[in-house]
């Protein structure tokens, strides 16, 4: 028989029924991705966001779109931002770039909340999502404090260790500093967790070693160089720990 008279076009009462079951999907799952951001923020969050400032006063809760200025606070969003994707489809909540610069060592901090439905296994975030989010706040971290005085660089190489579990729709901290730099090498120790991290017990790194070309020599290159930076010290569980090594562009 022909293709058309192999499909069965379905009655007025199971269209209806059809109508019905999608509608009930599409609410659910609405008030599903929702859920996550309704929440109550965690305290611990409310904190830091009343004790640090913003990177972007302009634009505390999507920095992405913060003005910046390319010699005191660089701005490394365009319009294309993928973040403006990520925000919009539910793939976080909540965003608040802020600046440690008082403590024992320089970093920059995300806080957030993940998505209801941004899972590899169930009830976990994907990796890929959490990796973003280091290579995000390592970039942010280097444009912060190492390109005003050295200009744009890019990532090189991110090396990530998974710690534990992410859940989704978690309340979570991105944090990134400065480790060393070796000439146009400059490594940013990075990790997330899911309270704040203490000031006592890090590496200095930032700020001695921003703009000191032969800082951590003895490290260079080496792999592990972020594990004690990225350690356990601070509040709640480390979920991810990891190094980016970035590349001044400008050659010297």
């Amino acid at each position: 028989s022909s293709f058309s008279s192999r499909v069965r076009i379905p009655s007025s009462s199971s269209s209806s029924s059809s109508r019905q079951t999608s509608h009930r999907r599409t609410t659910t799952t609405r008030r599903h991705a929702s859920s996550g951001s309704d929440a109550p923020i965690a305290s611990w969050i409310e904190s830091l966001a009343d004790r640090l400032p913003p990177r972007f006063p302009d634009a505390p809760d999507t920095y992405w779109r913060g003005a910046g200025s390319p010699t005191g606070n660089p701005q490394v969003h365009g319009e294309d931002s993928i973040l403006d994707l990520l925000h919009a489809s539910g793939a976080f909540h909540r965003p608040r770039l802020m600046v440690d610069e008082g403590g024992a060592r320089r970093r920059v901090m995300l806080s957030l909340r993940t998505g209801t439905r941004t899972a590899g296994h169930p009830g976990w975030t994907h990796g890929g999502l959490t990796s973003l989010l280091m290579d995000e706040i390592a970039g942010q971290a280097f444009a912060h404090f190492v390109q005003p005085a050295r200009g744009l660089g890019v990532t090189a190489n991110l090396t990530v260790d998974y710690a534990s579990p992410l859940p989704t729709a978690k309340d979570l901290l991105v944090v990134a500093g400065v480790g060393k730099v070796d000439g146009r090498k400059v490594w940013i120790d990075v990790e997330v967790r899911d309270g704040p991290p203490r000031d006592g017990d890090r590496p200095s790194g930032g700020d001695d070693t921003a703009g000191d070309d032969t800082a951590g020599d003895d490290t260079a290159g080496d792999d592990t160089a972020g594990d004690d930076a990225a350690g356990d010290d601070g509040d709640g569980e480390v979920f991810a720990r990891g190094s980016a090594l970035f590349i001044v562009l400008a050659k010297d």
